[in-house]
């Protein structure tokens, strides 16, 4: 479903400013996989997101989504086949729009329409359907301005927008980071339920390593824009917080020995 093979990326290249965001990082999610990222700042987990949703172009290597070779291709065309739910609950959504504006332009996204804001009475209808998953009351506010509305609920909109439509591969960029305890759990719960329902393939960044052993089958954790190792199946289910942490110390430690020795 996602093959990402071989993937470079560096900003400012060849200048005293150089930084290499992505070294060799090859990852595969098959139909239905749910990865969780997690890695220290700067470690290279946005950025490989960005690659995928076609923000950024990978200076080597390969992104294919479902068969279809999406390297070079622009955001705009990467979105019929990408859901993404960012960490600012304002990046999202358009505040100045309603809550059935915002979603008949995610649906349009999607679709290759473009900018499209009429509402159809059967798009209506699967609107408060799939608000009403939320069970936040937003299916009974149609038409109240987004802007309006708290972090949570936002947030609570975007993954709806971005997930209602199917999307081959789901993105989350650390989507509960600026949300308090409570709303990040709601969030979380969400993002679990949703998921599973629509068995939809799932990226997921999170500096919260509990969430990431919570959530999905595999984890994968990265360094210096590296993939450093990978858990799945059985030893995720078991993993605790110390492993993870006790994991990366062995992985950076041998990682850097190999890059003095080099």
């Amino acid at each position: 479903m996602l093959e990402i093979t071989n993937v470079s990326k560096a900003f400012f290249p060849h200048t005293a400013n150089e930084r290499v965001a992505l070294r060799d990082v090859s990852l595969n999610l098959d139909a239905g996989d749910f990865v969780t990222i997690i890695g220290s700042n700067g470690a290279g987990k946005s950025t490989l997101l960005n690659v995928v949703a076609g923000r950024y172009h990978a200076d080597l290597g390969s992104v294919s989504i479902d068969g279809h070779t999406v390297t070079q291709l622009p955001d705009y065309k990467v979105a019929r086949y990408v859901g993404r739910v960012f960490q600012d609950p304002m990046a999202g959504t358009a505040p100045h729009l309603t809550i059935e504006e915002n979603l008949a332009i995610a649906y349009g996204r999607s679709h290759g329409f473009g900018l499209r804001l009429g509402v159809t009475r059967s798009a209506r209808r699967r609107f408060r359907e799939e608000l009403a998953i939320l069970d936040q009351g937003l299916e009974d506010r149609l038409t109240a301005r987004v802007g309006l509305l708290s972090g949570g609920q936002r947030q609570a909109l975007s993954l709806v927008m971005a997930t209602f439509t199917k999307p081959k591969i789901l993105l989350l960029d650390e989507h509960t980071a600026a949300l308090d305890p409570h709303r990040a759990e709601v969030i979380t719960h969400l993002t679990q339920a949703i998921v599973e329902r629509e068995h939809l393939t799932t990226l997921m960044v999170t500096h919260n390593m509990e969430q990431a052993l919570q959530l999905g089958n595999r984890l994968v954790m990265m360094h210096e824009g590296r993939i450093i190792f990978e858990l799945a199946g059985e030893d995720k289910k078991k993993a605790t917080v110390a492993d993870l942490m006790e994991r990366f110390g062995d992985a950076a430690s041998q990682l850097s020995d190999r890059t003095l020795l080099g």
